[in-house]
């Protein structure tokens, strides 16, 4: 059975005319790719039409996207923009946020315990060291995403710090260790 035969209500589909003119309109929507209409599926739309799913999913006014550097991580980024919507305002959604922007797994001191001025602050702690442009885009993102009540103290990666081998350079991209 045809596409255009489960289209046409009974009366209509015993017609002949119209029989004829469902079967030339088979044979014409036969040789349409219609690939390109499947703008759902992330992994295989064009990249020109990122923005706009990127717009239809609320994501152009954060600052995760211009903090997605990369094709791939704003293919993430919409992916993941229904749950990131959900759990906003979660510790969830600052370590998803994270991994969306290719910072790697994090972990999160909160509050006094953590030797913290305030209970409402909070500091990440990051994996590998980021530039200090980063660090700015980091923050942007993580307050847009973070809970209301919190701020954010200081985005820190003493434990992994800058070394002497060349890869890096002092050129006050990086700093000593916290941003």
């Amino acid at each position: 059975m045809k596409m255009t035969d489960q289209m046409l209500p009974p009366p209509l589909a015993s017609d002949e005319r119209f029989a004829l003119l469902c079967q030339l309109l088979d044979d014409s929507l036969a040789g349409i790719d219609l690939t390109p209409m499947l703008v759902y599926l992330v992994d295989t739309v064009s990249a020109e039409l990122l923005p706009t799913l990127a717009e239809q999913f609320s994501l152009l006014d954060e600052t995760t996207w211009s903090g997605a550097e990369s094709e791939a991580a704003r293919r993430e980024l919409i992916k993941g923009a229904v749950g990131l919507h959900r759990y906003k305002g979660t510790p969830w959604s600052l370590r998803d946020m994270c991994r969306r922007l290719g910072l790697g797994e994090i972990q999160i001191s909160e509050g006094l315990a953590a030797g913290l001025e305030t209970w409402a602050q909070y500091a990440i702690l990051l994996p590998n060291p980021i530039t200090n442009d980063m660090a700015a885009r980091v923050r942007r993102a993580l307050i847009e995403t973070a809970p209301a009540r919190c701020r954010l103290a200081r985005l820190d990666y003493q434990a992994v710090a800058l070394r002497h081998n060349g890869r890096i350079r002092r050129d006050g991209q990086y700093n000593r260790g916290s941003a």
